[in-house]
């Protein structure tokens, strides 16, 4: 008769032969079943096994629980996502400009920081206002890390305004970036504010023609590399042939003392040019057909500029020609001289050999015509409106007697319009002059006039990218150091614009190297020129912004990973030199 079954569990081991030769040793615990009359494997548990060739028994890690695993989910000590693609570029653009180490080399550690990290804000999000910045700072890594608040940046603007060394430490780094031969082209833009308290905002010439006073930002900027370079503000009702002799006051503290300035008629005239040639500057600037020497010349020089000889090379609508003249200009002696008996004080005159470059230009000839209308139509707008005379700039006074009787009868003030002057300056639109001293090339002068243009593009992106259509900011001193901020991040913007430039006029040519000549690399160079010539510069740091990078911090290991990117996307970033984070 069978033995009755005990009911105990039974631990037995066991040995179990894997294909890869290895021998598991198994814990296997049973109990027998009495109804199906067999052992029932309750559990089975691998201790350790025996290696393929060998008899030593090697022990094994246990195996993971369910409890383990989910303890394992509670093990992360801290984790970040940043968005790194654009910030890398920006970051770079800093870096090789010499900008950062300009700022950083101008002033202490943590108002550098929140400079550059303010200036990099404006330029990525393309100007926004600057509340902004307080959420958009969570997940975009800045030099300044303790975070930047409405007081923090309020603070720094004061503080910024109050320092003018650290402003024109700034600028002399800027001047270091120019070589022989440079060029300066110098001029004005107008900021319109509803402001009370800010003593410089007067009622003057405004080009955003919006009835508003305004305050004047007065730039230097180098033509050749296109970088800005220095700026001051003075009051909008100011004429902006007043400043140029503080202009060359600044220049010559910063250390510029052989240059060309280039300007437009805003800053003619021969106070000027007597300051710029004793300064030692040579000179560039579109004269007023309207002064009493410069009109007889254009007059004897019509035919010249009707024969076919006189066409411009690089423009077939302009024609061209230059007459050279010595022409006296007065300067106040400075200094007694005991040799001759001269006081100081006395007014001396000198000779100059000056050229003028006289130009034509038919399609021009229309477009002046409207410019002229308009100013006239402005003043005129003014006067009626109750506008004091004296509270106009030099120029517009002049012109308000010349081309326009003013009658009073009582409160009621009439402009008539003085048709027969009107018509003698209408003889003279499309015609225009450079006065220089130095350039007898009548194109080669227009060559670098035009150059200077591109400044206008700078007060435009200044308004457009840097929130610089408003003052923003109650007091004087705080608009100086907001200022600095834009200038820095113009600074930026007009690098990376250059840099773009270069980059699309160098892709898609053959270089002689059999590497790179291939079909399809050059392929992938047109492609990406073509995407840079219909991307404007804020899209394409906007494109970037999507490349993500996130930092998991556990306690025992730091995991960290970045968002992947095309093709194209990484050809651009090579070619721009970036490594992403």
């Amino acid at each position: 008769m069978p033995a009755k079954a005990s009911g105990k569990i039974k631990t037995s081991i066991i040995r179990q032969t894997q294909k890869n030769g290895d021998i598991y040793i198994l814990e296997r615990q049973t109990i027998y079943d009495p109804e199906k009359k067999y052992n029932k494997v309750l559990s089975t548990k691998l201790i350790s096994k025996i290696p393929k060739g060998s008899e030593i028994p090697v022990p094994t890690r246990p195996k993971r629980t369910k409890s383990s695993n989910s303890d394992k989910k509670t093990e992360i000590v801290s984790a970040k996502r940043n968005h790194v693609g654009m910030m890398d570029i920006i970051d770079h653009i800093g870096t090789v400009s010499g900008i950062d180490d300009a700022i950083y080399s101008s002033t202490d550690l943590g108002t550098a920081q929140k400079i550059i990290s303010l200036a990099r804000y404006l330029l990525a999000t393309n100007g926004q206002p600057l509340p902004g910045i307080q959420t958009w700072q969570y997940n975009h890594p800045l030099p300044y890390e303790d975070g930047i608040t409405e007081d923090v940046y309020h603070n720094l603007f004061v503080s910024i305004g109050l320092d003018e060394s650290l402003q024109q430490n700034f600028f002399k780094h800027r001047c270091e970036l120019l070589q022989a031969g440079d060029a300066l082209a110098y001029d004005s833009s107008t900021i319109s504010t509803y402001s009370t308290n800010q003593n410089e905002a007067r009622y003057g010439f405004n080009k955003a023609h919006d009835d508003l006073k305004t305050i004047k930002l007065l730039t230097l900027y180098s033509i050749e590399n296109r970088q800005p370079i220095a700026f001051t503000k003075q009051p909008g009702n100011l004429p902006d042939v007043t400043s140029v002799t503080n202009a060359i006051k600044q220049l010559s503290a910063l250390g510029v003392n052989t240059t060309e300035i280039v300007t437009d008629n805003g800053y003619y005239s021969e106070q000027n040019f007597s300051e710029l040639l004793q300064a030692g500057f040579d000179f560039i600037t579109l004269g007023k057909t309207s002064v009493k020497w410069i009109r007889p010349e254009i007059d004897k020089q019509r035919e010249a500029l009707d024969d076919f000889r006189s066409l411009c090379p690089y423009d077939q609508t302009t024609h061209g020609v230059s007459v050279m003249l010595m022409h006296d200009f007065e300067k106040i002696r400075k200094y007694t001289n005991h040799k001759n008996g001269a006081e100081k004080g006395t007014v001396e005159t000198f000779s100059k050999r000056i050229y003028l470059n006289i130009f034509f230009d038919q399609s021009r000839q229309t477009a002046d015509k409207a410019a002229f209308d308009a100013d006239l139509y402005e003043l005129k707008t003014l006067i009626e409106k109750g506008t004091p005379l004296s509270e106009l700039s030099d120029a517009a006074q002049t012109k308000v007697k010349k081309y326009f009787i003013v009658k009073k009868w009582g409160s009621k003030i009439t402009v008539v319009p003085n048709n027969k002057a009107i018509s003698e300056a209408n003889k003279y639109h499309g015609y225009f002059v450079l006065v220089s001293n130095k350039e007898k090339y009548p194109f080669e002068c227009l060559r670098k006039y035009r150059k200077r243009e591109t400044i206008e593009s700078f007060f435009e992106a200044e308004k457009q990218h840097a929130d610089g259509t408003r003052t923003r900011v109650w007091y004087t001193d705080t608009l100086r150091g907001r200022m600095f901020v834009q200038f820095v991040s113009l600074c930026y913007y007009e690098y990376f614009s250059e840099e773009i430039r270069r980059l699309k006029n160098s892709l898609g040519n053959k270089t002689g190297d059999e590497a790179h000549d291939k079909k399809t690399v050059i392929d992938d160079e047109l492609s990406l020129k073509s995407w840079l010539c219909n991307t404007p510069l804020y899209l394409q740091l906007q494109w970037f912004d999507t490349v993500e990078n996130v930092d998991v911090s556990v306690k025992l290991k730091r995991r960290r990973w970045t968002s992947e990117i095309t093709a194209r996307d990484a050809l651009y970033l090579e070619k721009l030199g970036v490594i992403l984070s």
